[in-house]
């Protein structure tokens, strides 16, 4: 099987594999923790950085000021691919999956296809993709496929 579901189910279970025990372990010592959200954001902030780039820590969002937020200030995945079906079936929704299901927490990615930053919030439930007003439709200027790809709005 090929496209983009193929590229979803690869990345999620590449990230499975990488973890190892380690999301079972959590979920299972300290999952229901309050502090979960800015715990894992911190260990996202220092672990990560190598693959997806420099990492600030914020809240989660201008309401809720608890710790759970992390910004990825230029997102490699974005600025390499410029292409947002990558982004979205090769990072975002694989990781939004692996952090529920393997960690048992929530996690809401948020890419900014004009700045090239990506705000992660660890505790707060995704919206289903088709949905989330941070994926735009149709392809981006700047996406090796838009020539190939004109006026189709699928990811």
């Amino acid at each position: 099987e090929n496209g983009p579901d193929a590229l979803e189910r690869v990345s999620y279970q590449t990230m499975i594999a990488l973890a190892g025990p380690v999301p079972f372990i959590y979920k299972n010592l300290f999952g229901s923790l309050e502090a979960t959200p800015a715990i894992l954001a911190w260990f996202a902030k220092f672990l990560l950085p190598f693959l997806v780039g420099e990492m600030t820590l914020t809240t989660r969002n201008e309401k809720d000021l608890r710790g759970g937020g992390v910004l990825v200030r230029r997102c490699r995945v974005l600025e390499g691919s410029g292409c947002k079906g990558i982004c979205a079936k090769m990072c975002k929704v694989p990781t939004q999956r692996f952090f529920a299901e393997a960690w048992g927490v929530p996690l809401t990615m948020s890419p900014n296809f004009e700045t090239g930053e990506c705000q992660l919030v660890f505790g707060l439930e995704p919206q289903p993709i088709e949905d989330d007003p941070t994926i735009p439709p149709g392809c981006l200027t700047r996406c090796p496929a838009s020539t190939l790809m004109e006026g189709s709005s699928s990811l």
